[in-house]
């Protein structure tokens, strides 16, 4: 019985394939394409588009960056940190972290 299960879908397969192979070229205007171009030219414009897109991605990161200052020193910072934590630890009382 499995045999003719394994028959039977291998035909039907084999059917529905052939069913989508047979439009392989669907455009008739593609039938008869002559280039107005040569292979050189295409690739000196794909070359060419490719330096300029390359040039293009690299012109964003040109910029100068300054460097931040504070007035503030690290300790003050750390201080105002774990002051803020004890506060927030202080307002959550019935929170489990769940």
């Amino acid at each position: 019985m499995n045999a003719k299960k394994l028959i039977t879908a291998v035909a039907l397969f084999a059917a529905a394939g052939s069913v989508f192979a047979a439009d392989l070229m669907p455009f008739p205007e593609m039938d008869n394409f002559k280039s107005t171009r040569t292979r050189a030219d295409v690739r000196a414009e794909v070359l060419r588009d490719r330096d300029q897109t390359a040039y293009a991605q690299n012109d964003i990161g040109n910029f100068e960056q300054s460097v931040p200052t504070t007035t503030r020193t690290r300790l003050a910072v750390r201080k105002e940190a774990i002051e803020a934590a004890h506060n927030h630890q202080s307002t959550n009382i019935g929170y489990s972290g769940s």
